[in-house]
């Protein structure tokens, strides 16, 4: 047989199926015949098909030597070293091909999507601009301009590109997928989701469109659809980790943990170290009361996609591994402020080491945590003394194997001030026979949260037709949308226009016989003042009031009352009715 037929017949092998022996005929020619420009491309074509990437460069790199003019070769090493990560030199190869003469828009396209790996974003889009003002009718290449400004951030424009690609190949299942990516950067969730089902409907054996379509459900908070979209997904692309990731979070939303746990497992054997569902587990199992594991992997909140900058870095770090005694330690405050009123409570054990305590936290409860004992307290900002090491506040159950029955919870740790609270008492007139109650319908609208755990005043309404009580609105800050309720309920007295700092919100809630919040900072500072605090919750509550429980481990004095449905403040408000009348 010839050395053509050869070469024809490995090349049919390989198509059958019977790769080894097509490589095997094609290395044997080669060994005898080593500048056979055909069986070195053909052997180059087996091995760039195999994932054997740097053999293929090599044989294809051989072969141009001996044709250094064969666009197609050039077409083929260029895709090889671009799949390789070889920019630069796929970057060359798509240039020789235009230098030859070969200018076609998917050459020149290839060309941008090459310039744009290497961050070359504005000669990247020349390109594009180039092969449009050429071919304007060239559906792909309106695509990826439309993804390079998505890249960019420029998402309307990146909007109109696609839309243009769109109506020139409406069958383009990828254009319409990276609109959907784009009308979610524009919080156009219901567009977004009407684009994914283009998508799916063109191509729904692909696992990406289920899954963000899934991501989108998340957002709107249907999430019974989006777990189930997630699902298919993942049937799709079981080994996609991200995707068991947001599963378990979805069911987390849905109030089952435990099920959550399971993708989180799923998540992290599949990705080693993945510290956004290491960071979500932590919620799950903190929230089930599995504390040992859960302070464990709350360590990962710093190393998550959105995390916050830690503070302080350049200090070494205490989590309990030395002795602490004779030591000058800062404990410094993080996320929310009922976070920081929640944990400052450690700052008291590791005092009772033997550390000089240096505690930090937000200027408007430098003077309530002063009150808790004979240690520093400054505001963040604030110069202090060189310390030994330091420990943000929400690592200090770790250190100290915090498990449910140890939990460091005093009747009180917070002392209202005697002069702040005899002056409240006579601005405000908390004297009389009558019960005094403070309310607080919302904290900060800045929270991810807030739309769960805030709700409007007006669900007070059937508390405030109760006789024989005062209520006082105590929080600080009134959103727009209770304005005219609160002006059209007398009943409801304003303390909040006088509140300067937390010590005056303490001074108040020390002259009430009862605080009523939703879960914010006031819960915390009542709980921790140890005034009685019935707290609203959420029907997913944020993991530190656990599961099914009345009471609160942290805080003696709370009193909970739960949503049995997400969103029913209705049904919450009749029962704290009912115990009221009981009082």
């Amino acid at each position: 047989m010839s050395t053509i037929h050869l070469i024809q017949q490995a090349y049919k092998d390989f198509q059958n199926g019977n790769t080894a022996h097509a490589e095997r005929s094609l290395k044997d020619i080669l060994t005898s015949q080593p500048k056979n420009f055909d069986a070195l491309h053909i052997l180059g074509v087996i091995c760039a098909a195999t994932g054997q990437r740097s053999e293929a460069v090599q044989l294809f790199g051989q072969a141009l030597a001996l044709d250094d003019k064969n666009v197609s070769l050039y077409y083929k090493l260029a895709r090889v070293q671009f799949e390789s990560g070889q920019f630069e030199a796929a970057l060359r190869a798509y240039e020789k091909i235009i230098t030859l003469g070969y200018v076609k828009p998917e050459i020149l396209l290839a060309k941008a999507v090459t310039l744009l790996s290497l961050q070359r974003r504005q000669e990247a889009l020349d390109c594009i601009e180039q092969t449009l003002a050429a071919w304007p009718d060239y559906a792909d290449g309106w695509a990826h301009k439309g993804a390079l400004l998505y890249q960019l951030q420029h998402h309307e424009e990146a909007l109109t590109h696609f839309d243009r690609a769109l109506a020139l190949q409406p069958a383009m299942a990828d254009g319409w997928y990276k609109k959907s990516l784009t009308l979610d950067k524009l919080e156009r969730y219901a567009d977004a989701l009407a684009s994914l089902d283009r998508a799916i409907a063109l191509a729904p054996k692909t696992a990406a469109y289920w899954l963000d379509r899934a991501v989108i459900l998340h957002k709107l908070e249907r999430y019974a659809e989006s777990l189930s979209d997630n699902e298919t997904g993942l049937a799709l692309a079981p080994g996609n980790a991200e995707a068991w990731g947001d599963h378990g979070l979805t069911l987390s939303r849905m109030n089952r943990h435990q099920q959550a746990l399971d993708s989180y497992q799923r998540a992290i054997g599949l990705q080693a170290g993945y510290a956004d569902a290491l960071s979500n587990q932590s919620l799950s199992q903190l929230v089930l009361g599995q504390f040992e594991a859960g302070w464990q992997s709350y360590e990962y909140r710093w190393k998550k996609g959105n995390a916050d900058f830690p503070r302080h870095t350049e200090i070494p770090l205490w989590l309990g591994q030395q002795a602490i005694g004779g030591k000058r330690i800062l404990l410094w405050s993080e996320q929310g402020l009922g976070d920081t009123i929640q944990f400052c409570r450690y700052a008291i054990l590791v005092a009772a080491l033997g550390a000089e305590v240096v505690l930090e936290v937000a200027p408007a409860l430098k003077a309530i945590a002063q009150t808790m004992g004979n240690f520093q307290v400054i505001a963040i900002g604030e110069e202090f003394a060189p310390v030994d090491c330091q420990t943000p506040l929400m690592s200090l159950p770790l250190v100290f194997k915090t498990e449910l029955a140890t939990i460091p919870a005093p009747p009180f740790y917070f002392t209202a001030d005697a002069g702040k609270k005899e002056s409240w008492r006579k601005r405000q007139d908390f004297t009389g026979g009558k019960l005094k109650i403070g309310l607080v319908g919302s904290g900060n609208a800045g929270n991810t949260n807030d739309h769960r755990r805030s709700m409007p005043l007006q669900e007070f309404a059937p508390l405030l037709q109760l006789d024989g009580v005062d209520f006082f609105l105590v929080q600080k800050e009134i959103r727009v949308s209770d304005h005219a309720y609160v002006q059209q309920t007398p009943k409801l007295r304003l303390v909040s226009h006088d509140i300067a700092g937390f010590d005056d919100t303490a001074a108040i809630i020390a002259n009430l016989d009862l605080v009523i919040s939703v879960d914010t900072s006031v819960a915390h500072l009542s709980g921790a003042l140890g005034v009685p605090v019935w707290i609203l919750l959420p029907w997913v509550p944020d993991w530190r009031w656990l599961l099914d429980r009345e009471d609160s481990p942290w805080y003696p004095s709370a009193r909970l009352f739960r949503q049995e449905q997400a969103g029913d403040w209705r049904g919450v408000i009749v029962r704290v009715v009912s115990a009221l009348n009981k009082v």
